[in-house]
């Protein structure tokens, strides 16, 4: 008998020589490739660590911040685009104010999209972060036994497959 982030740690093998640890209140997945920056096969898992393993979210928490720098990258750009205008002969301020919208238009564009998808992202994170709380505090709890091939939570009772794993902290039992 193993616990399951025990077993989770045992089935996989890193192959570089340094891998950033997950801080103390983060979700204590596996990092992967695109993390940490690296093209090559990072790491390897077998199966068991893949099942037994708590979800990470999909998404990059750098790529929250593209909309805002698209917008800066816009406004920088603008600038630079009108006051090159307004030095120009004969051009008037809607010219000067308007002109640029056509150069810098898909970077607005681009930036304001990118910051309402971040937004919504937020929201969502914020909604669920209560339950990813109960479901890794269920999951750190959880132990495998190897000679049955089951996981089970000790104070419940109940065994399951280990790739039922993430069924099983999200949703089986109730929590208080």
């Amino acid at each position: 008998m193993v616990s399951v982030p025990g077993a989770v740690a045992a089935g996989t093998t890193y192959r570089i020589g340094r891998v950033r640890l997950p801080g103390e209140r983060q979700v204590a997945d596996l990092p992967t490739a695109p993390a940490l920056g690296a093209s090559k096969h990072v790491m390897s898992r077998t199966q068991l660590a893949v099942w037994l393993s708590f979800p990470s979210r999909h998404y990059n928490p750098w790529a929250r911040n593209q909309g805002y720098l698209l917008l800066l990258l816009g406004a920088m750009v603008h600038l630079v685009l009108s006051l090159v205008i307004a030095m120009g002969k004969d051009s008037g301020w809607g010219e000067v104010l308007l002109a640029p919208f056509c150069l810098t238009g898909f970077l607005w564009g681009f930036g304001l999209l990118f910051v309402l998808g971040a937004r919504g992202a937020r929201k969502t994170d914020h909604a669920e972060g209560p339950a990813r709380e109960q479901a890794y505090a269920v999951w750190e709890g959880l132990f495998y036994c190897p000679r049955d091939n089951v996981a089970f939570e000790p104070e419940i009772g109940v065994s399951f497959h280990p790739s039922e794993t993430r069924e099983y902290i999200f949703g089986y039992r109730k929590r208080t």
